[in-house]
């Protein structure tokens, strides 16, 4: 929604009369500022030092074209994440970084395989690093099948529990 400016009204008649109106030009210059439209003497000369520095910048960027900085394109809710899934789909590299993969199954074969056991080969790595991945698009794939048919868009716990339940992938229940 665009913002606007909305501007004072004046309460009671909205009329000055005329008898105010010679009064506040009897009274002679003020020293404090004036608002825009009102009746008096020559206020060009402002003896408030701070209302004067004040209004000094903000009348410079005014003057600034509101042209010289473009708003950036914004795309529609959704847009970009199915650009994302048609770029991934077409792709065919692996998606989880190498290093941390492969730092991910030392730690792992630290903890489990008895200590002779430590070496791995390259294409071993890649060969269990491509299992990984293809498991786990098989996974988020079963379990967004899940959501959809509980009417749902989000995918949650309880969708990849039941498509590993039903999948007869991981811990038996």
């Amino acid at each position: 929604m665009a913002r606007t400016k909305h501007f004072a009204t004046r309460s009671g008649s909205g009329n000055r009369t005329d008898a105010n109106a010679s009064s506040s030009q009897a009274a002679g210059p003020t020293t404090t500022p004036t608002t825009r439209g009102s009746e008096g003497g020559d206020n060009t000369q402002q003896t408030n030092p701070t209302t004067s520095r004040r209004r000094g910048p903000r009348r410079a960027r005014q003057a600034m074209p509101r042209g010289s900085q473009k708003k950036p394109y914004r795309y529609k809710p959704g847009t970009v994440a199915l650009r994302e899934i048609r770029h991934f789909q077409k792709q065919t590299n692996l998606l989880i970084p190498a290093a941390s993969f492969i730092r991910q199954v030392r730690s792992i074969t630290h903890a489990l395989a008895p200590p002779q056991i430590n070496r791995w080969t390259a294409e071993a790595l890649v060969a269990l690093q491509e299992a990984a991945e293809d498991y786990l698009v098989g996974l988020f794939s079963d379990s967004m099948l899940c959501a959809i048919h509980a009417r749902r868009v989000t995918l949650m716990r309880k969708d990849f529990e039941l498509a590993r339940r039903l999948g007869g992938k991981g811990r038996p229940w």
